[in-house]
């Protein structure tokens, strides 16, 4: 969405936007779908930005959280700083991020997630951490579904002609029907990768995963994925990470959104690093002296949502 539809939006009053549920029970399907930046723009109440404390700026747990229709958040779980191996000079950074994606209201989802993380140095021409692993990595297919799907087509041909007497015409119909059964498989999908970002030399500096929903069944992404990051350093020196996170939301999601506009907020702080932090290790107990070859996949998850069983419980007086 340009500026300048941001703006017209807000000269506009749309205050009471309760009056947009009860037409959620209308099919969906056929509304159209919009792309929106999550540090842009939210409900009325929602937290456009997430700021460094000035006291303590450094390895904020809370990293974005977004509150509204849909929810984003955000979340460190652990830094462990170390060394890369025993036998190494290099240095490493082990990071647990958590992400959530959570609908607050019926009928609300997630079409798809963008996320987007950059490492750089303290200081412009300061070289940054690379990346070196992340997990996930590559492309995850969860929960594939087939559906079955039969077509059938009617043909027709109209025919005419003029009798060579009175002018009188002849008309008749040729029709036919062809039929297709095919079965569609879908899935939903995530893809994570290690890319090279602001510039086209050096190690790889970013990290991206994509989740998109199952198309077939629209059921959204995953409300929950635990990922990690594993960095190496050549020197002990601070630095920083900007993280992005772009959505593909529902229509009464977008609608509430836009609607509920106040203004255009800036991005969140980068997330500052400090080597000389002592580790975290909130989940584990990690080996700071071989981070290099840490099992990523450990402290991986992806998961659509949990349910608890055993929660009908009689009380008796």
């Amino acid at each position: 969405m340009m500026p300048d539809e941001h703006a017209s939006l807000q000269s506009e009053d749309w205050t009471h936007l309760d009056e947009y549920d009860s037409e959620e029970d209308l099919s969906t399907s056929q509304l159209p779908s919009f792309d929106i930046g999550l540090f842009k723009t939210g409900d009325a109440g929602s937290h456009f930005r997430t700021e460094n404390d000035p006291s303590d700026p450094w390895q904020r747990a809370n990293i974005i959280e977004r509150k509204g229709a849909v929810d984003i958040r955000c979340s460190c779980l652990d830094v462990v700083h170390g060394d890369f191996s025993a036998s190494s000079d290099l240095f490493a950074t082990l990071i647990v991020l958590q992400f959530r994606f959570d609908p607050r209201k019926v009928a609300r989802r997630f079409q798809s997630v963008n996320i987007e993380l950059e490492f750089k140095g303290m200081e412009i021409k300061e070289t940054g951490p690379e990346v070196f692993a992340i997990a996930p990595n590559g492309r995850m297919s969860l929960v594939p579904t087939t559906q079955h799907e039969d077509t059938k087509r009617n043909l027709n041909l109209q025919l005419g002609g003029a009798a060579p007497i009175g002018g009188l015409t002849a008309t008749g119909t040729v029709g036919w029907e062809k039929s297709l059964s095919r079965d569609t498989k879908d899935q939903t999908t995530v893809t994570g990768s290690i890319d090279l970002k602001g510039r086209n030399y050096g190690p790889s500096n970013c990290v991206s995963w994509t989740l998109l929903e199952n198309k077939t069944t629209e059921t959204g992404v995953p409300a929950l994925m635990q990922t990690a990051i594993l960095l190496k350093r050549k020197h002990e020196n601070p630095f920083q990470c900007v993280v992005k996170i772009d959505a593909k939301v529902d229509f009464w999601s977008t609608t509430e959104r836009v609607f509920g506009l106040k203004g255009r907020a800036p991005r969140d702080d980068p997330v500052l690093f400090d080597p000389s932090f002592p580790s975290t290790s909130k989940l584990r107990k990690y080996n700071e002296k071989e981070l290099g070859s840490f099992e990523m996949e450990s402290v991986c998850d992806v998961t659509f949502m949990t349910t608890l069983d055993d929660v009908m419980k009689t009380k008796t007086q």
